[in-house]
């Protein structure tokens, strides 16, 4: 951070510096160039008059030039240094959220590791009840989903950088939503999942697998953040225009600033090393990821009374 301030203090220190020293070289050429004008003047007034007139627009001419030059060098510098500057905080940002993956990387990976060789240590060396042997398997089952959930956000991450080729396929989205909150269920046994259709059966043309990933991500989202609540609704509707899936919860929301943010590549809310909620800052930008590639457009709103909605509409 003091690199950082330090740099800031010389970029515009360098800045002020340049336009200041072409300010007084434009000043400079300018007085220079009337005394030179002012001298031939003079000699012309002795030996040819009549040439007054045109010595005068040539000097006019030459300060024009001397001025306007001036500024165009002070201006292309300016935005140079300007686009400099734009290059340089983009990379220092685009490096912060880097580190910010790396230190969730790296917690995510070792909390369920450190997990699941306490409850394998504790179920081979330790005699136990039946109750708490079944409360031990669904802690690693749980963590098992974690480390899968990871593995498979990064695979995603890295085929999309790599011109991922889309699958498109006609099938029922309510089926496919059906089995991804059956699947849920089993595991997150505390929480509520609602499900709402305006039709038995929706129709869509999409990559399957694709849009499996969505809706896993969507609500791996809301289970995070869906704080004391513990309901999830999900709801898909059809019209004569448009496919449309909404995933909403009653957790701690989300602030209209950081909204459009929580989509970027790696982007998470808050300091990751003081952060309480899990996550790499992969989920929501392979939603927006593949929302483009089906053309369709995605909504965060705010949920009534708390709460967010995310509504991804597919146009038919």
């Amino acid at each position: 951070m003091r690199k950082i301030r330090t740099y800031r203090i010389f970029q515009f220190v360098l800045m002020a510096y340049l336009v200041s020293a072409f300010t007084w070289w434009t000043i400079l050429l300018s007085q220079k160039n009337s005394e030179i004008y002012q001298l031939k003047k003079a000699m012309s007034q002795i030996s040819q008059p009549e040439n007054l007139l045109q010595l005068q627009k040539a000097y006019e001419r030459s300060q024009w030039m001397v001025i306007g030059e001036g500024f165009v060098f002070a201006i292309s510098i300016l935005v140079s240094l300007l686009l400099i500057n734009r290059a340089f905080w983009t990379e220092i940002k685009a490096n912060k959220k880097l580190n910010n993956f790396l230190l969730s990387v790296t917690h995510e990976l070792k909390t369920p590791i450190s997990s699941l060789k306490l409850i394998n240590h504790t179920l081979i060396n330790k005699v136990i009840s039946k109750e708490k042997s079944q409360e031990l398997i669904r802690t690693a089952s749980d963590e098992t989903r974690r480390l899968e959930s990871l593995v498979n956000n990064i695979l995603t991450v890295t085929q999309m950088d790599n011109n991922y080729h889309y699958n498109f396929e006609n099938f029922d989205l309510n089926e496919i939503v059906h089995n991804r909150i059956n699947r849920l269920r089993k595991v997150f046994i505390d929480y509520e999942f609602k499900f709402e259709s305006n039709s038995d059966y929706i129709p869509i043309k999409a990559d399957k697998e694709s849009l499996i990933k969505l809706i896993d991500n969507l609500l791996d989202n809301s289970i995070k953040y869906s704080d004391q609540s513990r309901v999830i609704e999900i709801k898909t509707k059809q019209t004569n225009k448009a496919t449309t899936l909404v995933v909403l919860d009653y957790g701690i929301g989300i602030a209209n600033h950081e909204k459009k943010r929580i989509l970027d590549k790696f982007y998470r809310i808050g300091n990751e090393e003081v952060r309480a909620s899990k996550g790499t800052g992969l989920g929501l930008f392979i939603v927006k990821e593949i929302c483009k590639a089906h053309n369709a457009s995605i909504q965060i709103l705010d949920n009534k009374p708390r709460g967010s909605i995310f509504e991804i509409t597919f146009t038919t």
